[in-house]
């Protein structure tokens, strides 16, 4: 397995200063510095885990998985190559302001960009959280997990798991959303770390670009003050508290700046891949989380 996790991702804004508010006040980010206009947000000690650039639209524009050496990405670049998914190489500078050695892009099946990376290096500096103790579950997992919209859904399934080499975790089938749609389906596949699922592909398309992303705390109360700070701030809760079966995280799902959705969770079971038989699933959660997202 080539890739070790979701190292960061990328977001453009009208107005990146929303996404600041909301990463410190809300989510507990913490700001770093960054280039004019943008937005860097830290989870731990690594330079950010959130890039949050100003754009004429606001959406989600990039995942960017980092590889744990020099040579398995140089050999996932070929591979992408080879399957006609990578667009450029990232110069020098690209490269540093990712805080890593070496950087490409590509996109998949689906039309999903996509950034692969390697050497990224932690501050000196440890993180704080300008929320009093909160600590993220991250480190060799990344920063947690991305859902993508994948309305070619057979080929971009194909592409992470042979191309870049995605493990299966759980397939995940639902009713339609709507009367003479098809059945709902989502693939959670793993990386090379022990978090159930880094990317789950949705066979429906997303209007902000991502179906959603998860951020991951070390206590269940973390999560009700979360939910606490996300109402004061009048943040859409589009998931009810709930405990989902697959991974068994517990969580909520509220909508951040430019309605990009966030799960926030914790308690996500964690695996050793050897003893692990992936699962089909056709209920999504044990308990609660209510849906209301946008259509």
């Amino acid at each position: 397995m080539t890739i070790s996790a979701l190292s960061y991702v990328r977001l453009e804004m009208q107005d990146p200063s929303e996404w600041l508010r909301f990463g410190e006040q809300v989510l507990g980010f913490a700001s770093q510095p960054a280039a004019e206009g943008a937005v860097c947000l830290a989870m731990d000690a690594m330079p950010f885990r959130y890039l949050i650039e100003h754009g004429d639209a606001d959406r989600f524009v990039a995942a960017g998985w980092e590889c744990a050496s020099a040579g398995a990405y140089e050999r996932l670049v070929e591979a992408v190559r080879d399957a006609g998914a990578l667009t450029r190489l990232g110069s020098d500078a690209e490269a540093q302001s990712r805080g890593a050695a070496g950087l490409a892009f590509g996109v998949d099946p689906s039309g999903n960009a996509f950034e692969l990376c390697h050497g990224r290096t932690s501050n000196d500096a440890s993180f704080n959280s300008p929320i009093d103790g909160l600590r993220f579950v991250t480190g060799t997992m990344g920063l947690g997990h991305a859902v993508l919209p994948a309305p070619e859904f057979e080929a971009t399934d194909a592409f992470y798991r042979r191309v870049l080499g995605f493990g299966i975790s759980d397939e995940l089938t639902l009713p339609p959303p709507a009367e003479g749609a098809p059945q709902q389906r989502i693939h959670f596949l793993h990386a090379d770390n022990p978090r159930h699922h880094s990317v789950g592909l949705y066979n429906f398309p997303a209007p902000s670009g991502v179906v959603h992303l998860m951020a991951e705390v070390e206590t269940l109360d973390d999560v009700g003050a979360c939910l606490d700070r996300a109402k004061a701030a009048e943040a859409p809760i589009v998931a009810s508290l709930g405990r989902h079966l697959n991974d068994g995280m517990v969580s909520f799902y509220m909508l951040a700046p430019g309605g990009i959705p966030i799960e926030y969770g914790y308690d996500g079971r964690q695996f050793d891949w050897n003893a692990f038989e992936p699962t089909r699933s056709t209920v999504g959660d044990i308990w609660g989380h209510e849906y209301n997202f946008p259509g």
